[in-house]
This record gives structure tokens, C-alpha cells and sequence, in this order.
């Protein structure tokens, strides 16, 4: 059956976050979510699965941030980023409703939803972590794909900078970083998760954008960057 390209790109970036938030969150969601560590690698693993099965399909954005970055930087233009942005949403929107099957279950935990104690941090402070680990994760997307001799090691090299920024994150933002991974259990779960879901949303697209800036800015070509 022939697919055109567009299509053939939304599916994957559909199906490649969909595999993200359902390992990653379902972690959370299924007796993880005290474990800062296995949550971590569980993104992690949910990103290397993701990258190495569609990647070459669609480059496996799997997050809203790193398609903005991609159009502000001129690789995409914006009719193509439409189709990773709705992918990307409705991915994450089928994960966190796949894992409401379990709701009824005793290790339900939950949907994995962002969110910080304002009585315990502030959420500006949430809003600036958010806008420094997105920026440290797509200025390394933008670094990492333009070298030639880190191709076959993308997925490994992406997961591993996931897991980190989370370990990182983890306790003072609950560290998103990709706007569809908080979106879809905010909007499910509403509350308190939906009140601070702007953080979560404007805090890695601004982190986008100055890690675009920064990579314009300090991008240095040589014999191993891709045209």
C-alpha cells in the first residue's frame, strides 16, 4: 500500500511518542514513581526504542521542542512540522489512555503527570529547569545530528542525555522537557497538573529556541558535519 511521505512521518512520530510516554510514564504510572532512577531509564529506553525503529522514517523527534528547534533552524518547514506536532500529541494522548486501562488496578499510580510543590519550590524555579535541561537536550539533537561519525550512535546518545537531564531535573521540575509527554496526562488527569501545565509547554520551547540560537551561533564545520 503506498503512503505518502507526510503520512508515512506522522505515523512514525505518532507511534515513536507513543512508545516514550507509555514506557516512560507507565513506569510512574505502575509502581515507579518513588524511583527517580528506573523512571529515568525508562524514558530512556522508551527514546531508544523509539529512535532506532522509526528514526529513519521520520528522524524520531518525538517531541514538540525538538520539531520547533528543527523549523527555527531551518531544516523543516512548518507544513511538515504540523504533521510531527500532531503525531507527537496524539501519540502521547493514546499512551496515557492505554495506561488508564490499569486505573482499576492496586499498583495504579497515577498517569505520570508533571507537576512541582509550590509550597515547596517555587514554580518559577520549575519554569527555569525546564528551559535549561530542554535547551542542554536539543542543542545536543542539533550538535549530535549534523556529525557524520555519531550517526549509528543516536539513539544511545539522545537516551542517555534523557536519562541524565532527568536524574537531574527530576526533583526540582519533575523534568518534561517535551511538551506532548506532559500535555496528554495534564489534560486527562486535570487538577492541579492542568493548572501548571504552562510550564511545561512555554518552559521547552523557549529552552528550544536558545539552544537554537546558541548552536547557530557557536556551529563549527569541518569534514565530519553533514551539509
Amino acid at each position: 500500500m503506498k503512503i505518502s511521505i507526510p503520512i508515512r512521518k506522522y505515523l512514525a512520530e505518532f507511534y515513536g511518542t507513543f512508545i516514550l510516554v507509555f514506557v516512560g510514564t507507565g513506569s510512574i504510572a505502575f509502581g515507579l514513581g518513588s524511583d527517580l532512577l528506573g523512571v529515568a531509564f525508562a524514558f530512556g529506553t522508551g527514546a531508544l526504542i523509539a529512535i532506532y525503529t522509526v528514526g529513519h522514517i521520520s528522524g524520531a523527534h518525538l517531541n514538540p521542542a525538538i520539531t520547533f528547534a528543527f523549523v527555527l533552524h531551518r531544516r523543516m518547514t512548518v507544513k511538515t512540522a504540523i504533521f510531527y506536532w500532531f503525531g507527537q500529541i496524539t501519540g502521547a494522548f493514546f499512551a496515557s489512555l492505554s495506561l488508564l486501562m490499569g486505573a482499576g488496578t492496586d499498583v495504579y499510580e497515577g498517569l505520570g503527570a508533571n507537576g512541582v510543590d509550590v509550597t515547596q519550590i517555587p514554580l518559577w524555579v520549575a519554569f527555569v529547569f525546564e528551559i535549561f535541561l530542554t535547551f542542554i537536550l536539543v542543542y545536543t539533537v542539533l550538535a549530535m545530528s549534523q556529525r557524520k561519525s555519531l550517526q549509528p550512535f543516536v539513539g544511545i546518545i539522545v537516551a542517555l542525555t534523557l536519562v541524565g537531564l532527568i536524574l537531574v531535573g527530576g526533583p526540582i521540575s519533575s523534568a518534561s522537557l517535551n511538551p506532548a509527554r506532559s500535555i496528554a496526562p495534564a489534560l486527562l488527569e486535570g487538577g492541579e497538573a492542568l493548572e501548571q501545565l504552562w510550564v511545561y509547554i512555554i518552559g521547552p520551547l523557549f529552552g528550544s529556541g536558545l539552544a537554537v540560537f546558541f548552536y547557530t551561533f557557536l556551529k563549527f564545520t569541518d569534514h565530519d558535519t553533514i551539509a
